[in-house]
């Protein structure tokens, strides 16, 4: 069978499995940079023809460890593409497309996590002050995003049906890993959300992920910070682990399956450290 094949029957699985839009699409991406490493190196893209020797050669290669401007990858990326090949051929041979998985013998490299990238108040203020210049529907999804600590992806998703302003509530129905959930607005941007859902239905914000990323980016570069969608999401759970030093409170804003994954933010924050020892 070829990988293109193969992958494509990985795809569906993954879709069976609820996985989200953001995994699936990382898997393809990685799958698909081990096809072309195979091609430029005259291997065939067949899965019986890639072994264990093929996969490591791969994985050292410039093509799995470097950017596209030749700097090295991030620790963390490197790992990443780690997990997807062996995930896709674990998954290959359950499926009995292969005999035995030519990633078996792939690991994970030991390497502490980056402390996530938040935004400090001044940012924070200049971001809305550059955002208040724009296009109102592009100031509101930076208030929602700094605001609730949602995903954009689930704010995109969002539909003017699941917004309930009178509790102060968002019904979350596109949430990572199909686990719907509740976030809560808060008190100042009630009234914004008032006035922009008022005679609207439909999609809260009908834009696509890459145009939302596009606009965030141009405004955070205006306003001279360095600033995704993703970090506005740290931003908020830095915020409010700062203020109340209970993970518990942070796993719940953002939605996380496991503390596990919340634990980050209690590293991150410096000033918990310092008020814990009297500095």
């Amino acid at each position: 069978m070829l990988l293109q094949e193969a992958l494509a029957a990985f795809v569906l699985q993954l879709q069976a499995d609820g996985r989200s839009v953001h995994t699936i699409k990382q898997y393809q991406r990685h799958i698909r940079l081990l096809a072309s490493w195979l091609a430029a190196n005259g291997i065939p893209a067949e899965l019986d023809a890639i072994t264990t020797q093929v996969v490591a050669r791969f994985l050292v290669s410039d093509a799995a460890r470097k950017t596209t401007d030749g700097s090295a990858k991030l620790a963390t990326s490197t790992n990443a593409l780690r997990t997807s090949v062996r995930c896709f051929f674990a998954f290959a041979e359950l499926a009995g497309l292969v005999a035995r998985s030519p990633g078996m013998l792939v690991r994970r490299a030991c390497c502490g996590e980056p402390p996530p990238r938040a935004l400090s108040d001044a940012e924070v203020e200049r971001l809305f002050e550059v955002a208040a210049k724009g296009e109102p529907r592009d100031e509101l999804l930076v208030r929602l995003l700094l605001g609730t600590g949602l995903r954009l992806g689930e704010a995109l998703a969002l539909e003017v049906a699941d917004i309930d302003l009178g509790r102060g509530e968002i019904a979350v129905r596109r949430a990572k890993g199909d686990r719907p959930r509740v976030a809560y607005v808060p008190a100042e941007l009630v009234g914004r959300l008032a006035a922009w859902v008022e005679g609207r239905e439909g999609r809260l914000f009908p834009i696509s992920g890459r145009h939302a990323q596009r606009r965030i980016g141009e405004m955070a570069w205006d306003a001279g910070v360095a600033a995704s969608a993703h970090c506005l999401r740290h931003t908020v759970a830095t915020r409010i682990y700062a203020r109340t030093g209970d993970l518990g409170v942070v796993q719940r804003v953002l939605g996380h399956a496991s503390i596990g994954t919340t634990v980050r933010y209690a590293r991150a924050d410096e000033s918990v450290v310092r008020r814990a020892v009297g500095a």
